[in-house]
């Protein structure tokens, strides 16, 4: 029996660790099956302790009363701590998600990026109202933290994603009670010694490896003001349905089927820059480009040059510097990338990958597979798969690449490849996404991100994303007594 690397027995609760019997789960390395640590699970008496603790802080007024600039150096320490052990966070990206660990630098440094920036927009922030005069009478509008701030993050960005939504909770004022995905727990593991490094006010953060059971229960908790979730739209939708019943504001991120459209004077030979925006972390991003729409004109050349590219990625050991293909997260989405595979053969043609590489015995596998013939009804064509699956579809002119890209019910990212920028800003605006990226992929963490339609509500990252966790209160002043009653 293989040993555990490492023993999580103990929960972060409100700035103190907690230890007490709870069940304990084994997480697995998805490139050997291996079990790499045992986690403390936490249940619904630990989901009340964190909420109590968070509510006892807000209402005391102890951390958003330290104003933004303080909060500020508490958010630079943070980063500080992420940087001195970035080495950790970058095996714990290898080790329980499978991400290749060239990759794994851009996610720590981006971390560390988010928290930086927000402490720099804080600084941007005051305590002091807004006068306004323009309704004809004076108005103060003055901005409070809405409170408790439930982030549920989910396990294809342990660590970005939680920091991004972190930080901002912890700039506009309002402690945070994190759930973490119990398939990538071990970043906030770490994250958790960081800030008990740190000198913070008891109940300021919580980190809750949760069932999803928990889960329901602290989005349904009256002590929970403001949640943030990121995950499938058909989870986001239970999440908002359940919110609703104690008005708690939601902030939703969820699913997405983006397309790239790439433009007549963008080469084939050029499929290489592709790689990172359909296949990074295997495709198990949100904004990954699923659909590739390509002139119809050049069709068949965009179809040998995406196999070549698709066919000659080393697919392997994540730890290894030159893998760029690692293994999907656990076997519950093998099977949903296997079975969505199944649904492209039969409606369309795969052109390469489809299966299970033949020289990786173990582990949670699948090859980059790229399917073409289909048309815009297809399920592959209109479902997440949420893997390295892609769809290569062909357009007559650039309204119909326009139309092809908005013909979905997601609306979270697209894409635009040219040689010519101009003409993709003149087309960006016509996409029905909360991205779009221009000779580029993913979403930039420290500007406003977030989707439309069924990818979701609100938005996070930049000023934006502070501003989603405040109030807005309007204090009306005493109107001027008219003229003649002064005389």
């Amino acid at each position: 029996m293989t040993a555990f690397l490492t023993t999580h027995d103990r929960l972060y609760i409100g700035g103190v660790w907690s230890t007490k019997d709870r069940s304990l789960l084994d997480v697995l390395n998805p490139a050997t099956e291996q079990r790499i640590a045992r986690i403390a699970l936490a249940d619904n008496d630990d989901a009340e302790r964190a909420v109590d603790a968070a509510a006892r802080l807000h209402a005391e007024g102890t951390w958003w009363r330290k104003g933004y600039s303080q909060r500020a150096e508490i958010l630079n320490r943070i980063a500080d701590g992420i940087e001195r052990r970035s080495d950790e966070f970058a095996r714990a990206y290898v080790e329980d998600l499978g991400g290749v660990v060239s990759f794994a630098p851009l996610v720590v440094g981006q971390t560390v990026r988010v928290f930086r920036r927000s402490a720099e927009l804080a600084r941007e922030f005051n305590d002091r109202p807004a006068t306004r005069t323009g309704s004809g009478s004076q108005v103060l509008v003055h901005h409070v933290p809405v409170g408790p701030v439930l982030a549920s993050v989910p396990w294809n960005g342990p660590l970005i994603l939680a920091a991004v939504k972190i930080a901002a909770a912890l700039a506009a004022g309002c402690p945070v009670v994190v759930k973490v995905d119990v398939h990538t727990p071990l970043s906030a593991f770490l994250l958790a010694e960081v800030f008990d490094d740190i000198d913070t006010p008891p109940g300021l953060i919580s980190f809750l490896p949760a069932s999803r059971d928990v889960a329901k229960y602290l989005v349904a908790h009256p002590g929970i003001k403001h949640v943030s979730f990121t995950g499938s739209t058909q989870v986001g939708k239970e999440v908002m349905k359940s919110a609703a019943d104690n008005m708690t504001r939601v902030t939703l991120e969820l699913g997405g089927k983006s397309a790239a459209i790439l433009l007549d004077d963008f080469e084939p030979s050029s499929a290489p820059a592709l790689y990172p925006g359909c296949l990074a972390q295997t495709g198990q991003v949100c904004t990954t480009f699923s659909r590739l729409l390509v002139p119809a004109s050049r069709a068949q050349e965009w179809e040998e040059a995406l196999a070549q590219v698709f066919s000659s990625l080393t697919i392997g050991d994540p730890s290894a510097p030159e893998t760029m293909i690692g293994p999907l997260v656990s076997r519950q989405q093998l099977d949903t990338v296997q079975r969505y595979a199944e649904i492209a053969r039969e409606e369309g043609r795969i052109v390469t990958g489809g299966r299970r590489p033949a020289h990786l015995e173990r582990g949670f596998w699948f090859e980059p597979t790229l399917v073409t013939d289909v048309g815009p009804t297809a399920r592959i064509t209109r479902e997440e798969v949420f893997g390295p699956v892609i769809v290569l579809m062909a357009y007559e002119d650039i309204e119909e690449a326009i139309r092809l890209a908005n013909d979905s019910d997601y609306g979270l990212a697209a894409g635009i490849f040219t040689a010519e920028v101009e003409r993709a800003l003149e087309i960006a605006p016509r996409l029905a996404a909360g991205v779009v990226s221009i000779n580029n992929f993913g979403a930039n963490f420290l500007e406003p991100f977030g989707g439309v339609g069924a990818s979701g509500i609100g938005r996070e990252g930049g000023r934006e994303g502070i501003e989603e966790f405040l109030e807005a209160v309007q204090i009306q002043l005493p109107a001027a007594p008219p003229a003649d009653a002064v005389r």
